[in-house]
């Protein structure tokens, strides 16, 4: 079989963040969306933003997962969850803190079937927990997730692979490899109200790989105000300009991936490197989730929104990519 048989398409939750926090949907509607796509849909949970009782997780959002994922024929893909060092007002949590809240999340993701528990990188992770995850028998993934792009992290991921355990790996988001900024983006800033000028000079500076700070001083010179400067901030942070070359470097560390996008349409999607990114993965052997995440309802206008309608776009597009010709290596 195929490198492009064996990847699988999914879905993360997060898709439906502003139809979950504005109460046009709850969790289990939520996840009746993805298990109308059919049967044997991924499904990836954030797990404080839809689940009572986190870190550990209460019975009842369990229950209303496992229901769900059954009725469906989902499979449990990742449980996405959090480092948190700083959750203790004043100080940061110690070794013995930093594991007991950490384990629970492993814990959390055993019982409810999730192969992979997302998280950021501590000193907890690259020691004690990866011992604890490999008994458990769930994977740990270090999220890659802009502004930050594999380029940026070489001293994480040496510490990966000093590790050298198949239980710990990466998550690299697409939001890491963008060609642009999305459309979507920029039209929500002027319907905020920056002028045409100061949004297209921002535009340009992002293709220019301007620093933030240069931005900054440009904008404030032609009189752009704190929402122009918030364009320019949000520039940076949503849309990285990482290479998708660079995940051969991890591909035999990677245990997921969040198939970011902001909009998706026949055309094609906005801003992502899409077919660069789905090669990579597919050429590199990656086998695993692929979660698709929309983010564009962030900025969408309300009466627009359609995020399973995004979903089913943006899958479209990939299983295009994924059916295009290998590329042949030279040699």
């Amino acid at each position: 079989m195929s490198a492009s048989e064996e990847m699988k398409l999914g879905v993360t939750l997060y898709s439906f963040n502003q139809d979950f926090y504005t109460y046009q949907a709850s969790f289990e509607e939520c996840l009746a969306r993805v298990g109308s796509l059919g049967p044997g849909q991924g499904v990836e949970v954030v797990a404080p933003q839809m689940m009572r009782g986190y870190p550990s997780i209460a019975e009842e959002s369990q229950q209303i997962f496992l229901r769900a994922a059954d009725r469906y024929g989902m499979v449990p893909t990742c449980l996405a969850g959090y480092s948190d060092p700083t959750i203790i007002t004043g100080r940061d949590m110690n070794d013995e803190e930093q594991f007991e809240y950490l384990a629970v999340q492993v814990q959390a993701a055993k019982r409810m079937g999730f192969a992979v528990l997302r998280i950021g990188a501590c000193e907890t992770v690259f020691t004690r927990l990866v011992s604890y995850a490999e008994r458990m028998g769930v994977k740990l993934g270090i999220e890659i997730h802009s502004p930050r792009t594999i380029e940026l992290i070489g001293d994480i991921v040496e510490r990966v692979e000093q590790v050298d355990s198949e239980y710990l790996g990466f998550v690299p988001d697409w939001g890491c490899f963008c060609h642009s900024v999305a459309d979507v983006f920029v039209n929500r800033q002027l319907r905020l109200g920056v002028p045409r000028p100061i949004a297209d000079r921002i535009v340009e500076l992002w293709d220019e790989r301007a620093a933030q700070p240069e931005m900054e001083a440009e904008v404030e010179a032609m009189g752009g105000d704190e929402i122009a400067q918030n364009m320019v901030m949000e520039s940076q942070v949503y849309f990285a300009h990482g290479e998708p070359a660079e995940l051969r470097r991890i591909m035999p560390r990677i245990v997921h991936t969040h198939g970011k996008f902001f909009h998706a349409d026949e055309g094609g999607t906005q801003a992502i490197r899409l077919g660069e990114v789905v090669a990579e993965l597919r050429d590199g052997g990656y086998s695993g989730w692929i979660s698709c995440e929309y983010e564009g309802h962030r900025w969408v206008e309300p009466d627009k929104l359609d995020a399973l309608g995004q979903i089913k776009a943006i899958q479209n597009l990939i299983r295009r990519e994924l059916a295009a010709p290998q590329a042949v290596a030279a040699g």
